[in-house]
């Protein structure tokens, strides 16, 4: 019987490197799919609704006829242990040359935004008008005229409701909102809501970036309910 020669070729370096690499590019490519899938499956619906029960998630509030078919919205809520009066002169004075953000300034001062939150209620920020804009950016920013709020409309006491835009452009129609309303409860507490109403046609990039509004919100409301119990 004749023997067959046993093949002794040995596999390229390159071959193999190159092999290695494939496997731990699709290794990459496959825990990038899994973080997408959990962001949009599990981390959006959380910080859509973060602090708000499933009946505030779904019911209307004032504000909602501002944009009355959205593609996007969130509703964020937060109980305070004061009530709506002693919550709403802290939303009047909102903006970044006015009594602040609200949220992380030494994150936004990291951008040249000089934002100085106020721990006190400043009567010259009271006066509030319909049409007002409020700023995200102070004057002497780069972008300038720069990104805000308009606006809308007031009730006292109940709701403060507010649309994006950029200063001195105000749009006919709202294409995002800021509706903080206010509910008081029967322990004398208030439950302090946030409802983002979106009208954009590309849904994606505004889901993919919204963690980092959701941050800021979230402690916009933290920071709001510590002033407004310290009272």
């Amino acid at each position: 019987m004749t023997a067959h020669p046993v093949s002794t070729t040995a596999i390229h370096p390159t071959k193999r490197r190159n092999g290695r690499s494939g496997r731990i590019l699709l290794g990459i490519v496959l825990i990038l799919a899994l973080l997408f899938a959990a962001y949009l499956l599990l981390l959006w619906p959380w910080m859509q609704a973060w602090g708000a029960s499933d009946a505030e998630v779904e019911a209307s509030l004032p504000g909602d006829d501002l944009v009355p078919a959205p593609t996007l919205q969130s509703t964020k809520g937060i109980t305070i242990q004061a009530p709506p009066e002693a919550i709403y002169p802290w939303l009047l004075q909102l903006g970044v040359d006015r009594g602040g953000m609200y949220s992380y300034d030494w994150l936004e001062n990291l951008f040249g935004l000089n934002v100085h939150t106020v721990d006190r209620i400043v009567p010259a920020y009271q006066n509030v008008q319909i049409g007002d804009f409020w700023r995200f950016t102070p004057k002497e920013f780069v972008l300038n005229p720069g990104p805000g709020l308009y606006v809308r409309a007031l009730q006292p006491d109940r709701a403060v409701l507010l649309c994006f835009g950029i200063e001195g452009q105000p749009e006919e129609t709202c294409f995002d909102t800021w509706q903080f309303v206010l509910a008081p409860q029967a322990d004398g507490s208030t439950r302090l809501l946030l409802r983002s109403r979106m009208a954009f046609e590309q849904q994606l990039p505004i889901k993919l970036t919204y963690f980092v509004q959701f941050i800021m919100e979230r402690k916009m409301l933290l920071t709001l309910r510590a002033r407004a119990e310290s009272l």
